[in-house]
């Protein structure tokens, strides 16, 4: 008598084979800009275009939904059903504007529950560098930026949102 439970795994498996197929696709692009995609390309060491062009992609929709300001209607696998994401956000400050690094370190307090670590590089007598990783609900983590931003001192902010791929 065959065994029922390893035909229904095996329809699971051609199920889940059939959803990670590749798709063709065709695209049309100025000579100049694949030419530059090209080059940058072989600087950062793709062999295969479809690869760099799949990490391309999923640059772009990491960004793109990492830009969405309401969660609720996120749709795409970059944000689970809970709003949790991960990601990096770096900032460059003068530490003698309002004392920026005491500052930094006091909102940072308020959100121990997204951040996971964090590192400071002191760069001059004035710049500092600080990258902060978190991991969590993606909203308390917008928080986290926008409070940081607001600081004065603040010369750049910039936050690597990425997805599990």
């Amino acid at each position: 008598m065959p065994n029922k439970y390893r035909t229904n795994d095996k329809k699971k498996i051609d199920e889940t084979k059939k959803e990670n197929k590749v798709r063709r696709i065709s695209m049309s692009l100025p000579p100049n800009l694949l030419e530059e995609f090209d080059k940058a390309m072989e600087k950062t060491g793709f062999t295969d275009r479809s690869k760099a062009i799949q990490t391309a992609l999923h640059s772009f929709i990491n960004e793109t939904s990492w830009e969405e300001t309401d969660n609720s209607t996120t749709t795409n696998n970059n944000i689970d059903n809970e709003g949790n994401g991960a990601g990096a956000i770096i900032l460059l400050y003068d530490n003698h504007i309002y004392n920026q690094n005491s500052l930094s370190t006091q909102i940072q307090h308020n959100y121990n529950d997204v951040i996971s670590a964090s590192t400071h590089l002191h760069l001059n007598d004035h710049n500092c560098l600080e990258s902060i990783l978190v991991d969590g609900n993606t909203n308390r983590i917008r928080e986290l930026a926008k409070k940081l931003s607001k600081n004065r001192g603040i010369k750049s902010l910039k936050i690597n949102f990425v997805s599990i791929v």
